[in-house]
C-alpha cells in the first residue's frame, strides 16, 4: 500500500440484508502472477481464521497455510485515492466505463480528461473500478533457528475487481470484512449495531505520562500504539498527565461512563495512580467490575507489563510495547489481586509490591542516574551491596491457605464476583473465543510476506485470483478511524479538583473495608499471627511475578491467585550469599527451595510492619510514601486486566 491510496469505510456500502450464513465463512480462488509464471491459491476465512491452500492446475493442494483468526487484529475496505495530476497524464475513459487496461469490458472506447468529471476516476490502471480489503495480523515469526519468536506485522491485501462499477466491487469486499468480524465478534447483532453505540461500548481511555522512563512515552505512542488501536478500529481518548497525582484526581472526580478500558502508558507509577483514583470513587466496585486495565509498559521498571507477558507466553524483548498494544486490543481480561495497604494517616492501594530495605534504597536512590534508564536499577544494587545496611523491626504475618479445594472455591468466587456485572466488559470478552489464543506457531519462510488477492477481471468467470507480492507488510500505511480522537487536557477546568482534604476523606470513604484490626491496635494472638523480629537487609512483599523487566522476582506469583509473597533477607548474610541471590533475580533462581535462617519466602494474605528505626525508605509499586508502621491484606480477583489472547 503506497501514500496515494486511502481508506473508505466498510460502513459506505450498507449490506443489512446480508444473510447470516455468509458470515460464518467465504471462501473463493485466487491466483498469483510472478515472474516463474502463476499459481492458484484456494482461500476460506472460517473460525480457524484465513487459509490459503496453493493448488496445482489440475486442482491439487500443493501447499496450505493459515493466518490464525487470533493474530488478526482488524481489517479496511479501501479505494484508490482520486488524484487530479494522475487524471492529467492518465487515457480516462467515459465516466461508468472502465480502461481496457483495468477491470471491464473488451472495446472500451477512451475520452479526453477535460471532458469528464474528476470524481469518477481513480488512480490505477487509467481508472479502476476495484475494491480493496486489507487485513492487519500479527503473527509469531522466527528469523533462525537460534533467534527468539517475535511477532511481526503481516497484511492480507484481498482486491476486487470481477464487476465493471466500483460499488459492486466494495460490496463484495464488504461481505469478506463482515465476514471476519463475524468472526472476531462470534455475534451477529454486534454487527449492525449503530457505529456510535459500538464505539461508546468499545471506546478506550488513555492516559500517557510523558515523563516515564526516558521521557518518550509520547513518540511511543504516537508511532507503535497509536497504529495498532486504529487497525483493530478501537476507538479512543487521548489525555496527557500535567504533574504528580494528576491520574488519581482524573480517576477520581471524572466520569467514566463512556469508555469501557482505560490504557497506562507509561509506567508502575501511572498505573498505582489510576487505580488509587478508582478506588477512591463511590462507584468503585461498578467501576472495577465493567472497566478493565490495561499498560503500554514506557516507565523504568514496568513489572506489571512483564508480568502479563511472562504469565501468558507471549514474547516480550523483542518488542514489549507491541506486545502490550496487541494485549490492550485483544478484548480479553482477567482478574488482578490488588492489596489494601493501611498507613498511619490513609489508606492506598497496590497492584504490584511493597518493599523496605535494599530493594526500596536501590529503587528511589537510583533516580539520581535516571538518564541511565533501566539500567540505573543494576549500578546502584552494585553500589548499595557495597555499602550494606540493615534495619530494625517487626513483621508479623498470616500465612495463605495452601489447600487446593481453598484454593478452588476462592477462584470460583473471584469469578462469581467479577461475572455480576459485566457491563462492556462483556462485550470485550467476546471480541475473541477465549479457547483461541496466540498459537506459539510461527509462519513459516514460505509465507512470510504480505499476501495480495486480486479478482478476474472477466465478469463472467467468477473464480477470484490473486498475487502474493513481497514487503508491503513493512511499507503500508496507518490510517485513523474516524471515532478515534487524540485528545489532551488544555487546562484543569475539565474535570473538578477536589481540595486536598477532600481527597483524603475520598480515600478514607471508599474502597473495600479492612478485616484487620486498626493499625494502632495489637493484633490478636489466637488470629494464627506469626511473627519475626530483628534486624533486616530488607522485607518485600510481591503479588505480581516480576518487579521489573528482567527481575522475576516471584516466580511462582499469579494474577490472581490470592496470596502476598514475603521475601525476608534476615542481618547477618554474607556478601557472596547477598549477591549470589541479587544475581539469580533475573531468572527466577535467586529464592532457596527451603527457607534458611537468612532468606525466607512466605505465602501470605496479610502481614504488618513495625519499623523500630526512625530513617528508611518505603515504596509502594516503586512509589516512596511516609516511613512509619504499615498493614497490608490481599483483596482476591477484585481488579480486571488486559492480557494476551
Amino acid at each position: 500500500m503506497n501514500k496515494s491510496q486511502e481508506r473508505s469505510s466498510s460502513s459506505a456500502i450498507s449490506t443489512p440484508n446480508v444473510a447470516a450464513e455468509d458470515l460464518h465463512n467465504v471462501s473463493d480462488t485466487f491466483y498469483t502472477s510472478q515472474r516463474k509464471g502463476s499459481h492458484v491459491f484456494r482461500v476460506r476465512l472460517d473460525a480457524s481464521g484465513f487459509t490459503l491452500q496453493r493448488e496445482s492446475p489440475s486442482g491439487v493442494t500443493i501447499k496450505e497455510q493459515t493466518v490464525k483468526l487470533c493474530d488478526i487484529v482488524g481489517a479496511r475496505c479501501m479505494r484508490l485515492k482520486k488524484s487530479s495530476r494522475s487524471l492529467a497524464r492518465c487515457a480516462c475513459v467515459n465516466p461508468g466505463t472502465p480502461a481496457a487496461g483495468g477491470a471491464g469490458r473488451k472495446g472500451a472506447t477512451p475520452s479526453k480528461c477535460s471532458t469528464a468529471s474528476k470524481e469518477d476516476y481513480y488512480v490505477c490502471d487509467g481508472g479502476d473500478a476495484s475494491a480493496y480489503l486489507y487485513l492487519f495480523a500479527y503473527v509469531l515469526k522466527k528469523k533462525s533457528l537460534r533467534s527468539s519468536l517475535h511477532r511481526e506485522r503481516t497484511v492480507l491485501t484481498l482486491r476486487f475487481r470481477s464487476f465493471d462499477t466500483f460499488e459492486d466491487n466494495m460490496r463484495e469486499a464488504d461481505r469478506w470484512y463482515r465476514a471476519l468480524r463475524w468472526q472476531l465478534h462470534n455475534t451477529l447483532e454486534e454487527i449492525f449495531v449503530d457505529r456510535l453505540d459500538e464505539s461508546r461500548r468499545r471506546r478506550a481511555l488513555v492516559l500517557l505520562n510523558p515523563k516515564s522512563g526516558s521521557g518518550n512515552a509520547r513518540e511511543v505512542f504516537n508511532m507503535h500504539v497509536a497504529p495498532v488501536l486504529n487497525e483493530a478500529e478501537v476507538p479512543y481518548e487521548l489525555f496527557v498527565t500535567k504533574h504528580s497525582n494528576y491520574a488519581i484526581e482524573f480517576m477520581s472526580t471524572r466520569r467514566l461512563d463512556d469508555w469501557c478500558s482505560i490504557i497506562a502508558v507509561g509506567g508502575d507509577g501511572l498505573f498505582h495512580e489510576i487505580v488509587n483514583g478508582l478506588l477512591r470513587r463511590e462507584d468503585w466496585a461498578k467501576v472495577l467490575d465493567s472497566i478493565a486495565l490495561g499498560i503500554i509498559p514506557c516507565g523504568s521498571g514496568n513489572g506489571l507489563a512483564r508480568s502479563i507477558s511472562h504469565a501468558f507466553n507471549e514474547p516480550y524483548f523483542s518488542n514489549p510495547v507491541l506486545g502490550a498494544a496487541l494485549t490492550v486490543i485483544s478484548g480479553r481480561s482477567s482478574p488482578m489481586d490488588m492489596v489494601r495497604v493501611q498507613l498511619q494517616n490513609r489508606v492506598m492501594f497496590s497492584f504490584l509490591s511493597i518493599g523496605w530495605g535494599l530493594i526500596s534504597d536501590v529503587d528511589i536512590e537510583s533516580e539520581c542516574i535516571r538518564m541511565f534508564g533501566y539500567q540505573r536499577f543494576t549500578i546502584w544494587t552494585l553500589y548499595r551491596w557495597a555499602n550494606l545496611r540493615t534495619y530494625n523491626g517487626r513483621i508479623s504475618y498470616l500465612l495463605a491457605e495452601e489447600s487446593s479445594e481453598t484454593t478452588e472455591a476462592t477462584q470460583s468466587e473471584q469469578q462469581r464476583k467479577m461475572q455480576s456485572s459485566r457491563s462492556c466488559n462483556v462485550h470485550m470478552d467476546k471480541l475473541c473465543n477465549p479457547s483461541c489464543r496466540r498459537s506459539t506457531e510461527y509462519l513459516p519462510q514460505e509465507f512470510e510476506d504480505v499476501i495480495s488477492l486480486e479478482t478476474s477481471i472477466n465478469q463472467s468467470f467468477r473464480s477470484r485470483c490473486d498475487s502474493w507480492l513481497s514487503g508491503g507488510s513493512r511499507r503500508s500505511c496507518y490510517y485513523s478511524i474516524s471515532e478515534s480522537v487524540y485528545h489532551s487536557l488544555a487546562d484543569e477546568s475539565e474535570f473538578t479538583q477536589p481540595s486536598t482534604a477532600g481527597l483524603e476523606e475520598c480515600q478514607q470513604n471508599f474502597g473495600p473495608s479492612s478485616s484487620l484490626p486498626p493499625l494502632d491496635e495489637p493484633l490478636p494472638e489466637s488470629a494464627g499471627w506469626l511473627v519475626e523480629e530483628g534486624e533486616f537487609v530488607m522485607m518485600h512483599a510481591i503479588y505480581q511475578s516480576h518487579l521489573g523487566i528482567d527481575c522475576h522476582f516471584a516466580p511462582k506469583a499469579q494474577l490472581n491467585d490470592g496470596k502476598i509473597y514475603l521475601i525476608l533477607i534476615r542481618g547477618g548474610i554474607s556478601r557472596p550469599h547477598l549477591l549470589s541471590f541479587l544475581y539469580n533475580m533475573s531468572t527466577g533462581t535467586h529464592l532457596p527451595e527451603k527457607n534458611n535462617a537468612y532468606v525466607k519466602v512466605l505465602p501470605v494474605r496479610a502481614f504488618r510492619l513495625e519499623p523500630h528505626d526512625n530513617h528508611g525508605i518505603i515504596t509502594v509499586d516503586g512509589e516512596r510514601i511516609e516511613f512509619g508502621p504499615l498493614q497490608a491484606e490481599i483483596l482476591p480477583g477484585i481488579a480486571r486486566v488486559m492480557i494476551p489472547k
